[in-house]
């Protein structure tokens, strides 16, 4: 049984349809770099790479390799990046479900704690990496490009998604979407 109030909240929202050629897309053309807005209908030229129109989604299981669409997002930003003199490398991007176990296990060693642990190593159920929609970049040794990547990556639809992991990104927006506020750490994706 429908309560009044629930019944009006439906008949009082206006509720336009969206149309495909309203879902934005960025292509990014495969010898320049260059950036292009299109929608889901025209979609990207031959001569182009899709970004994609939203948020990477994890699609199969299990997966083997890095999720093709942050690998394409990654490369025109470091292409992007290069033009201005910033080089970035991924250091580290899928990983088994049992090499993530592995780390978060170093981690619980060296911390004392699983809570402790997970401040730095997510643990494989909860981690992208083992999606292949996580990448850390640049680490240990190079923050200033991972800072590009941070004030920059939005564009490609990458973002820094920790406060205290300078290197970690995930294709977690759509490309020219705002990057969502940073988890403190990777504790933030435990359940209570």
């Amino acid at each position: 049984m429908k309560t009044w109030f629930a019944a009006l909240a439906l008949t009082a929202l206006p509720l336009a349809p969206v149309q495909a050629v309203d879902i934005p897309l960025v292509c990014v053309n495969k010898e320049s770099f260059e950036l292009r807005a299109s929608n889901v209908i025209q979609r990207c030229l031959d001569s182009e790479l899709s970004l994609g129109e939203g948020p990477l989604q994890f699609i199969s299981l299990p997966a083997t390799r890095l999720n093709s669409e942050l690998e394409a997002r990654f490369i025109a930003a470091q292409a992007a990046a290069r033009k201005e003199g910033i080089e970035l490398k991924i250091v580290s991007g899928f990983r088994t479900f049992s090499r993530q176990q592995s780390l978060f296990n170093q981690a619980i060693k060296k911390y004392g704690s699983t809570l402790e642990a997970a401040k730095w190593v997510a643990p494989p159920e909860v981690s992208k990496h083992p999606l292949g929609l996580a990448i850390d970049v640049n680490y240990p040794n190079d923050s200033i490009g991972a800072g590009w990547l941070e004030i920059n990556g939005y564009k490609f639809g990458l973002c820094r998604v920790f406060e205290n992991e300078w290197w970690h990104f995930e294709g977690n927006i759509a490309p020219g979407w705002k990057c969502p506020k940073m988890l403190k750490d990777a504790r933030a994706l435990l359940k209570p």
